[in-house]
């Protein structure tokens, strides 16, 4: 958590340098915006790195982790039958995210330039969920390796309830700073004004990503990789890329009203992660 808070600074920072070429640095736009995030990854990469060796007590699996290239058949087999789906995933869902800023990006470079200061600042605070929902997949994961499966449903329960609610003071927090941190940029007024209501919009949608989130990684801790496939990456493409693209090409609402509608539409995730959550198809052991 810590490495991702100095991770998403850094991009910040990153980012006000080389979009705008401050304190001698190339103003390069969207280039900029690219390298500072490509820097962030590797700050955060080093930072996990150099902490994993330095605590090695706490972290014995880096012992001996160079030792040899060789791995088990049988454990490479697990690790691609698992693995392969959340590969797979990710690229599709990253490749999807590209696609939704090209469909926000016809109404306007201001429009690109809106959403970067809105991400990078949605960033700081979405921390807060893609943490738990890392420690949903270790805590959950843990009980089910272990067997206890009305444990690990309780503390699911538990978990997602607590993301949710931490979620809604951080979105509160957001929403409050969401008219000023924009004025920080030597922009126009008008990307400005879009990015302020970007992140209004952020903010407000903020619980609905903690549960979403949640619902991914309990899935997940049971090793059900292709039904998150189908509630990550396919509805991205299924739902709100088309969404996106018919919203942004075809109509003349206003752009905060199709970016609104398209975070909107995740409540529709929401609602299938309850009930596959709640159905309980994850609760299964994938150690033994």
């Amino acid at each position: 958590m810590k490495a991702g808070i100095i991770a998403v600074l850094v991009n910040l920072v990153g980012n006000y340098l080389l979009i705008f070429g401050k304190f001698g640095a190339p103003a390069l736009g969207a280039v900029g915006a690219a390298i500072a995030t490509d820097i962030a990854r590797v700050v955060e990469c080093l930072i996990l790195i150099f902490w994993t060796y330095g605590h090695r007590r706490e972290h014995p699996f880096i012992e001996g982790a160079y030792r040899t290239l060789k791995i088990p058949g049988d454990l490479t087999a697990n690790i691609v039958k698992k693995g392969i789906p959340i590969m797979l995933n990710e690229i599709a869902w990253s490749t999807g995210q590209a696609f939704l800023l090209q469909c926000y990006s016809v109404r306007g470079l201001s429009v690109v330039a809106a959403l970067n200061i809105s991400s990078t600042v949605s960033n700081l605070f979405n921390v807060v969920f893609l943490s738990t929902g890392g420690a949903i997949a270790i805590i959950v994961g843990q009980l089910l390796g272990a067997g206890k499966m009305e444990e690990a449903k309780d503390t699911d329960r538990k978990l997602l309830f607590f993301t949710v609610s931490t979620c809604l003071v951080c979105g509160s927090l957001l929403a409050a700073i969401s008219p000023f941190f924009p004025l920080i940029y030597n922009t126009s007024g008008e990307v400005q004004s879009y990015a302020a209501r970007f992140i209004l919009i952020a903010a407000g949608c903020m619980p609905l990503y903690a549960f979403m989130h949640g619902c991914y990684f309990t899935l997940r801790s049971g090793g059900k990789t292709w039904i998150t496939v189908l509630f990550d990456s396919v509805y991205v493409w299924a739902v709100d890329i088309p969404l996106a693209y018919v919203l942004a090409h075809f109509t003349g609402l206003p752009i905060v009203l199709v970016y609104l509608s398209c975070q909107l539409i995740e409540t529709l995730k929401c609602i299938l992660g309850y009930i596959l959550v709640k159905k309980g198809i994850w609760l299964q052991n994938i150690v033994s």
